[in-house]
């Protein structure tokens, strides 16, 4: 049985991930299979919500055709809004509220509550998503507050089949918009694919052929991207708080992830040290210091970039962070903003 996907090269461009040369894979994969247990668990409480649920492929401009994707002439824009650090310093949100933006605004889920009080919301940006794919519990705190009730209903929820229960619960409680998707687990055309059989225990009569399957990058902000021209059809499409990384100058133990990758290598500091790294980007004139968390996110990142559809157009606003390369483009975010009017 092959799980459906919204368009065959939703899943082309995902192979690189299940076939990374990254130095970090053995250690992302690790990862990824303690997480099962867990992704499956949630599953299993969303079962009944799923059944009634529906499609995100209800969302998509495309049709169920790599030719309909191959020959898409975009007509709307899109933002992702990441929690990165250069979300604040360079005030985007602010600078967000107070433009006169007309496209599609994709919100990571930790970005939900402060867009919503910095006047970044569906009453004024009605084309309002916002997207998760982590199966923890701390999602679920990230939807409830007084702010939903005003504004919930006027929010598209894209949420994972593998999400948290109380999260899906949240979402239900503030009205918002839900619609379902299986993440690409593991290789679906291989016997046993936990992919295959989520998407068997999710067929209904409402969605007979079960939900689609999508490439996440692993991490929600590379997700929003792939699903703003996958499923929405959007370009160009401009990137804030998406900064995959810290400051150079940051001591390894205020990064991120280094108790996790402390852990993996047993308090080895040394073996630790030397899966970091660092990156200039040239456009910019800045450096980043990358975990091996962020270094696999991007290096995905960067490779699913060069396999989109050629009319998509990626713009990287975030003013620093380290995604820069083959067909990223670096400008200022209000440059971003002036580009979109023009």
């Amino acid at each position: 049985m092959k799980i459906p996907t919204l368009n065959p090269t939703v899943v082309d461009i995902g192979k690189a991930v299940f076939k990374s040369k990254s130095t970090h894979f053995d250690w992302i994969q690790n990862g990824t299979r303690a997480m099962i247990d867990l992704w499956m668990y949630n599953f299993a409480r969303n079962v009944s919500d799923i059944l009634d649920g529906n499609s995100v492929r209800l969302q998509s401009v495309f049709k169920n055709n790599s030719k309909s994707m191959k020959n898409h002439k975009p007509n709307n824009s899109a933002i992702v809004i990441g929690a990165g650090p250069s979300v604040y310093e360079k005030n985007h949100l602010e600078t967000l509220a107070d433009s006169n933006y007309k496209g599609v605004i994709l919100c990571t889920e930790r970005m939900l509550l402060p867009c919503l009080k910095s006047g970044i919301t569906p009453k004024k940006f009605p084309q309002f998503f916002v997207l998760t794919i982590d199966p923890k519990a701390y999602t679920a705190k990230l939807y409830d507050d007084k702010i939903l009730k005003k504004h919930g209903k006027g929010i598209t929820a894209i949420m994972s089949t593998c999400t948290k229960h109380e999260t899906i619960e949240n979402c239900k409680k503030h009205g918002l918009n839900i619609f379902w998707f299986h993440p690409l687990i593991d290789d679906f055309r291989k016997q046993g694919s936990v992919n295959k059989i989520m998407n068997m225990m999710s067929k209904s009569d409402k969605n007979p052929n079960g939900f689609p399957g999508l490439q996440t990058g692993g991490n929600v902000g590379c997700f929003s991207w792939i699903f703003s021209w996958a499923v929405l059809g959007c370009s160009p499409v401009g990137l804030i708080g998406l900064n995959m990384g810290v400051d150079g100058n940051t001591p390894l133990e205020k990064t991120q992830h280094y108790d996790q990758v402390l852990n993996h290598f047993d308090n080895d500091k040394s073996k630790v040290a030397k899966r970091y790294r660092k990156v200039f980007n040239k456009d910019l004139g800045t450096e980043s210091l990358l975990d091996p968390v962020f270094d696999f996110y991007r290096e995905a990142f960067l490779d699913l970039v060069v396999r989109a559809p050629r009319w998509t157009r990626t713009i990287n606003a975030t003013e620093g962070g380290s995604l820069f390369g083959e067909r990223i483009e670096n400008m200022k975010f209000t440059d971003f903003l002036t580009l979109i009017k023009s």
